[in-house]
């Protein structure tokens, strides 16, 4: 529960369990109702609190958001360690099963619909905008470890290039290739187009300085 850790969530047991019944009760307002109705004081009731206790762990709505994303990202990089461990030591196939996974994930309801929330959030919310950066900074960084290993003549500006761009296209499959959406049976020809065309352009190096 990284974004309990970071937020001083993490003292007791019963502390944590109630970080973490807030946290989903704000994914779950975000996901139902949208950005628009996101408000502490309806996160504290679809949570069972009363509007004070919420607040005595998370003071502001930009820090239940900011424990929300950190709680997000820290979920998506234990499974990438998990999904690197387990697909062993070859940076390639590391890189085809990172990829696979995060586009066959776009299929889940809710990441079909809490993204596109957040970026409407941070749309209205200037602060929202710079957690969202710190969150997608940290994935991309994971992308970044591997193409290295894959091919070590790539700059740092190469690579960080190419995991913004990887980055970029895999969410703009969201609106198409989403949990109920009309191409949604496409994910796995996609899922192979953009494992094979990622990593060529990896091994290739054909990425602007």
């Amino acid at each position: 529960m990284l974004g309990l850790v970071k937020h001083g969530m993490g003292k007791s047991g019963k502390g944590r369990r109630t970080a973490q019944c807030i946290l989903e009760a704000a994914a779950e307002l975000l996901i139902d109702e949208g950005y628009h109705s996101f408000s502490l004081r309806k996160v504290s009731a679809r949570a069972g609190l009363t509007i004070g206790n919420l607040q005595y762990y998370f003071p502001t709505k930009d820090s239940l958001i900011a424990a929300m994303l950190d709680e997000t990202i820290g979920e998506y990089l234990k499974r990438f360690e998990q999904i690197r461990d387990s697909t062993g030591p070859d940076p390639i196939e590391q890189f085809k099963a990172l990829i696979e996974m995060i586009i066959r994930d776009l299929n889940r309801k809710r990441t079909t619909v809490f993204f596109p929330e957040l970026w409407a959030l941070a749309n209205h919310h200037v602060h929202a905008v710079d957690l969202m950066d710190d969150m997608y900074e940290k994935y991309r960084h994971v992308l970044v470890e591997v193409m290295r290993l894959i091919n070590p003549t790539l700059s740092d500006a190469q690579l960080h290039r190419l995991a913004l761009f990887i980055s970029c296209s895999i969410e703009g499959h969201t609106m198409f290739i989403g949990n109920g959406k009309r191409w949604t049976y496409e994910t796995e020809n996609i899922v192979a187009m953009a494992a094979k065309s990622f990593l060529w352009l990896v091994q290739s190096g054909e990425v602007p300085e």
